[in-house]
Parts: structure tokens; C-alpha cells; sequence
């Protein structure tokens, strides 16, 4: 999307997962990840499947599930509250990771391979966000029409809106309904309202 004002960077593992989310958008109803070829294309253009692979109707199952979960933990982190997410907990088993010493720190790291490894990469991102303190600035977008994942940059995590415009937007209907509610004969609370 494109803002009134500029998008702070997010940290490269919030990037992750804010994209992944994002591959739904609900304002236009476009689904980047629709088919086989468009998750492995689209996971391999992230730069998380080093080569193309066939993904399955199982991997495509899975990237959906997982897509769907972290979206209500971004929509809970917006709310400023915590619950458990029994689907993305079943889908996170599905996608084992193992700690890999480097000779100075350890890591974790997918266990198995191709789309359910890149499909992993983007769990590890999630963890790493929590990890870092960092996760609970990516939110989804309070407007219903947009509902986009971003990062709240902001000083005290309030920001609501992805963009100036959508706020704005939404400022703009309700200052338009007062308006119409306070001018319309009949009202209680207007002049016309006796």
C-alpha cells in the first residue's frame, strides 16, 4: 500500500511475517498465494526458497493456515490483548525447527526441506520478533476495508491505522455522520428533534 506519509523500515523478521500476511488483501479480494505456483513463486521471490520448488496442495493448505493464524495474532497485538490460537498451534507442528550451533551462538533452522522449509523461515521470523521485543508492533490495520499487517513505529505502539489515509478515511465518515444525525429533523439531541 501506498501511504500520505512514509512507512518507517520494519525489522527484516517483522518484514517476514508483515508480508507474508500480506499476501491477502482484503480491500481489493486479490490472494497472491491462490495456487501451488503462486506460493512457491512468491515464497521464492522473498528470498526463502533458495530454488523453486513444487509445492504441494498440502504445502498450500499449510501457507493458508499459518497466513490465517499469524493474522489473528496481529489483529490480537493490534487489540492490545492475549489468547491462545489453537490453529496456528496445529499449524506450527507442522513445521518442526531445530537449534544449529554456528561456533558462537545457536539457531533455529527448518527441519525439513523446500516449501515447508520457507514456509518454516517465516515461523522463525515470528519467533525471532518476540524474541527481540519487537512483535507486538506489527498490527493490522483498524479499518475494516483495509486490514493490512504493518509495523507500528510509533513511540507508545498506539498507532492505529497502517497509513495517514485510512485513518483519515474513517475520520472523515464519522465526522460525515455526526453531521447528517445532527442536521436530521427529528433527532433526539438536534434542533429539529422537539
Amino acid at each position: 500500500m501506498s501511504g500520505d506519509q512514509p512507512t518507517p523500515a520494519a525489522p527484516a523478521d517483522i518484514a517476514v511475517v508483515r508480508d507474508f500476511v500480506n499476501t491477502t488483501d482484503h480491500e481489493t479480494r486479490t490472494d497472491d498465494l491462490a495456487t501451488r505456483a503462486d506460493l512457491t513463486g512468491w515464497l521464492h521471490r522473498a528470498g526463502l526458497l533458495p530454488v523453486r520448488t513444487r509445492a504441494t496442495e498440502a504445502d498450500l493448505a499449510v501457507a493458508h493456515e499459518l497466513r490465517r493464524g499469524l493474522r489473528r495474532a496481529l489483529e490480537l497485538n493490534h487489540d492490545g490483548t492475549s489468547e491462545d490460537i489453537p490453529a496456528l498451534d496445529t499449524t506450527l507442528v507442522l513445521l518442526p525447527v531445530t537449534l544449529h550451533w554456528t561456533g558462537d551462538a545457536s539457531r533455529l533452522v527448518p527441519t525439513k526441506d523446500g516449501v515447508q522449509a520457507a514456509l518454516t523461515r517465516v515461523v522463525i521470523a515470528m519467533h525471532q520478533a518476540v524474541a527481540a521485543g519487537t512483535w507486538w508492533r506489527l498490527k493490522v490495520c483498524a479499518s475494516d476495508e483495509c486490514e493490512w499487517a504493518y509495523y507500528d513505529a510509533s513511540k507508545n505502539r498506539s498507532r492505529m491505522w497502517c497509513e495517514y489515509g485510512c485513518g483519515n478515511r474513517r475520520k472523515v465518515r464519522a465526522y460525515r455522520a455526526r453531521q447528517r444525525a445532527a442536521g436530521a429533523p427529528g433527532q433526539p439531541g438536534t434542533p429539529h428533534g422537539r
